[in-house]
Formats: structure tokens, sequence, C-alpha cells
């Protein structure tokens, strides 16, 4: 590739440039006026580098020593790679391909595919969902052998996802098992795979298929920073994209701007944002800092003292950004009154230390007395009744999850709230808020076993959502940890009504419900709270 520099001589301005490459591999640098016709005084050509040198990641060839110089602070080289790590759009080259492994009867399905693909997230590329079949495809030339690296992370193996390369015939490289298939990673952490690449034409898939009926709870495959070793003997320096920064001269990639703080392009440094303004990683400006609001507290019950009695506390979501000393602003509202904590859930009796722990075998309780043996010739109805939320059940567990962010897998998905539990705060509005019951099994009583037609157990919950966006809450079960499937889903906001699900079969279950305020990180006016009591 082309580089160039400008001088100046006595006879004017010049730049260097060096010619094609000849059949032996040779080039010549010369040099060229920078206004036509002034030909005098410029420096003779001279024999250039060769036309398979490179400077390594970090420098580039000043063409006046023809000598690899470290890049400025501000800007980054990759010496002879390509990179993509900015995906506000699909780069140019790179192409979307859909299949279908069973197109249906009537070719429906290939319609309904027809809208899938890799979408492009910002600092990443997000992959279909549903049970499309999408490559990615990127076509590349290299002049020597190279390689191919990209950061993902892939961490629901509800999607197939298999990276392969094929040749300019369509022949599939020659791969082993574990460079096709990607390693599963943990919940938000990123991997890395490399796959070495032959010189000549090399085409690159990243494809997925998605296994899961109704699966919109799937996470999807990310990709972040793909690299490619071996293209090109360009050997230039790239400024820093706005949000992002090189501290150092000789960097082959810029790191983005701290949170609370930006910069412009091609900065070596970040500057702090002004006081009552802040910023996100990788933010090339500031915004204003709201006021605090409603949403920007959540409410937690603590658990019972010794003497039986609960609080009220709010704490602040994390990380506050809003201000509340101005004008509108709302303050963390004050510590509730110690009151008496709720009774016991059915099935429970209050111990001496103010926790609800099960009746032993053979007696019943309602949760507010003592366990009672069952009457001679009766035996306890098994199950689980939760009427009263001071804390959570030893069995249920909440969480939060969003698709890109790892920053809510902290916070509790849910909160409870005395006589109800309710969706939490989140991170962000598109946050999926996860609430799970493991049931072990299920056990009829004796004196109703082959009665009831098949039903061996049910579970029945009562619910309400409250929104003021597109909200959708699901009604998950996964069966003997085989995989998950979507009961029952409910869309906006719904009053409050009952539903139940009965289950046919003897085996461990979990039910998940789960609550997503909306699919569009918009900010939501009210709270969404959801009750939910069984």
């Amino acid at each position: 590739s082309t580089s160039s520099s400008s001088f100046s001589s006595s006879s004017g301005d010049y730049y260097y440039q060096y010619t094609e490459c000849d059949s032996t591999g040779s080039r010549w640098r010369v040099a060229i006026p920078l206004s036509p016709g002034s030909c005098s005084d410029l420096p003779s050509p001279t024999r250039g580098t060769d036309c398979s040198f490179s400077c390594p990641a970090g420098k580039f060839l000043e063409m006046s020593s023809q000598l690899c110089t470290p890049c400025a602070a501000g800007s980054y080289s990759l010496g002879s790679g390509l990179r993509f790590d900015q995906w506000d759009a699909i780069p140019a080259g790179f192409t979307s391909l859909v299949s279908f492994l069973d197109p249906g009867p009537n070719g429906e399905d290939i319609q309904a595919c027809n809208s899938s693909s890799w979408t492009p997230q910002g600092v990443y590329l997000e992959s279909n969902r549903d049970e499309c079949t999408v490559s990615l495809v990127y076509a590349v030339r290299l002049e020597k052998q190279g390689s191919v690296s990209f950061t993902y992370q892939y961490p629901d193996n509800n999607i197939f996802f298999e990276f392969y390369v094929q040749n300019e015939q369509c022949q599939e490289m020659s791969q082993t098992d574990d460079q096709k298939w990607i390693k599963v990673t943990s919940s938000g952490e990123w991997g890395t795979h490399t796959v070495s690449l032959k010189s000549g034409t090399n085409i690159l898939y990243w494809r997925t298929t998605g296994i899961l009926v109704g699966g919109k709870m799937v996470k999807p495959v990310l990709l972040k920073n793909i690299q490619i070793e071996g293209v090109a003997y360009t050997s230039e320096c790239f400024p820093c994209r706005p949000g992002w920064f090189s501290p150092m001269p000789g960097s082959s990639s810029c790191q983005a701007c701290p949170s609370n703080t930006y910069s412009g392009k091609g900065a070596s440094a970040c500057s702090s944002c002004p006081e009552h303004y802040y910023s996100h990683e990788g933010w090339a400006e500031c915004k204003v800092r709201p006021p605090c609001s409603e949403k920007d507290y959540f409410q937690i019950h603590t658990a019972c003292d010794s003497e039986g009695k609960t609080q009220v506390l709010h704490r602040w979501v994390e990380p506050k950004i809003c201000v509340e000393n101005v004008t509108g602003a709302v303050k963390l509202p004050a510590t509730g009154q110690r009151e008496p904590c709720p009774p016991c859930n059915p099935g429970y009796y209050n111990s001496n230390d103010s926790t609800c722990l099960p009746c032993p075998p053979g007696t019943h309780s309602d949760g507010i007395y003592a366990c009672v043996e069952c009457p001679a010739g009766t035996e306890p109805v098994l199950g689980y009744e939760y009427k009263w939320w001071n804390v959570l059940p030893s069995n249920m567990k909440t969480s939060c999850f969003n698709v890109g962010n790892s920053k809510c897998d902290d916070m509790n998905g849910w909160e409870v709230a005395g006589d109800h539990i309710r969706s939490g705060a989140g991170s962000s509005d598109n946050d999926y808020l996860i609430l799970s019951l493991t049931v072990p099994g299920f056990k009829m009583p004796a004196s109703l076993s082959g009665m009831t037609g098949g039903e061996i157990g049910k579970i029945t919950f009562v619910f309400e959502t409250i929104c003021s966006a597109d909200c959708e809450l699901y009604f998950m079960m996964d069966v003997n940890r085989k995989s998950t499937t979507v009961v029952e889903s409910w869309e906006g906001s719904k009053g409050k009504q009952a539903f139940s699900h009965s289950m046919t079969r003897n085996a461990s279950v979990t039910y998940t419900w789960a609550f997503q305020r909306t699919s569009h990180a918009l900010d939501v006016i009210h709270q969404p709270g959801r009750h939910l009591h069984r």
C-alpha cells in the first residue's frame, strides 16, 4: 500500500511515495512535488523497502528514513493487520447469509428468516436468537501466512455457534473440532478464539443457529473485536476514535475512556467531565446529571431480627448518576419504622430466633400457629404456598441479566415487599429481571393417587404488571435441567390475575419468571411493579 509524508526542499514542497511493486517484489521510493511542474531540486529515486516489508503493530514506515517509527500518542497502528472493533454499522465487506435447515412445506419459514441477521450494537455485534441459521461472512486475501482472532461472548448453548474458513473454491479448510465449535463462556466474560490462515483468499464464516422454541430469552452470541493478521503490508497510524485514547507512543490499539471522562478524536488522554455532568465508558461527550427521581432508588425489607421486627430501607441504584441537591430532586426516603414481621408461610413455623422453619414430617401449619400433627389416618398435603414475602424462600433465587451488559449481574432482579414480591430496579430498562423457584419433585397424597387424570402437581400464581412502556413478563419451566421452554408470556400492563400450570410427570422442575420493562433501552417513567403471591 502507498505511504506518503510531506517534506520541504529549496525549490518547494514534496512528498515521498513508493512505485508499484515489480515482478521481483521490488519498488522505488520517489519524491513527488506538491505543486505540479516544479521538478527541480527533488531527491533522486532510491530503492525502497521490499514489497513484503511491514512494520510491527504500533509503528509506521517513516518515508524519509524508511525506518519503522512509533506512532504518536493518540494514534495506533496494526502493522500488517486489519481490525474491526466499531459496530455502529456492519463494516464494508461483511455480509449476513441466512439459511434454514427445514424450509417447511410452502417455504414459509424462509420468509420468517429473511429479517434474521447479525445486528451492530455499537461496541459489539449481536447474533440472531431465533431458529434461523445466520452466517456472518468476510472474504480476505492474505499476502502471507496469517491468522484471525476474535473476542466473543457465548453464554447460552441454546444457540449453536461455529467458526470455519473456506478457500476460494469454497472448500472448507481442515480444522479440528475445537477450532470449529466455539467454547461457551461464563456470564459476562469475553473469550478469544484464534485460527491460523494460509496466504491467498480466505472466506471466514461465523455461523449461529438458535434451537429453542419461543426463545426470546436466549442470550445471543456477541462478537467484539475481529483482528486479521497478514493482510497487506500497510504501515500507517490511525487516530483513536472519540471516547478512546492511547497514552503512549507506539500503541497497537486505543483504550476506552473510563466513566465520567470523555475525549475527542486522536486523544492521548481523557478529560474529566465538568461538575454535574457524567459519562459512561467510551463516551465522546458528557451529559448533564438529571435530578434524582423515584426510579433512582429501590426499597428492601431487612430480615426479621430477634424481636420479630423488620424495617424498610432504601438504596440508590448503582452507579448513581443523579443529583440530590437541585430543584425538583427527590431525597432518599428515611428508614421506615420497625414493624412486626409478617407471619410465616403455610407449612412453616416461627422458631425462637424469628426465622421460619419447615414443619417436621407428619405435621402441618397455617404459618401463624405452631405445627400440629395430622390426625390419625391422615397425611399432610405437601406443597409450597408463599403469600408472605419478608425474605426470599431458600428454594428461590433472583438475578438480573442483560444481553450485552454485565453491570446488572450483581443486582437483585426482584425485591420482597411484605405481602408480594416485585420486580427490582435493574441497571437499565432492557434488563431481564429473573426470579426462579426450584421444585425437586412431586408426590401425590396416597389417598388421591390414580384419581386426578394424570395431573400430579400444579403451580398457581397471582400477578399484576404496571408498565409505561412495552414490558413483557415470561413464565418458563426447565424440566430435569434439559432446556428452558416458555410456557406463557404477557405483554403490557395486566390487571391482577391468576395463572395455573399442571405437571403430568414426576420430575425436578425450575420455574422461572422473567420481566423486561422494555426491549428498547428507554427511560421508563414509572417503576413497573409486579405482584406475585402463591
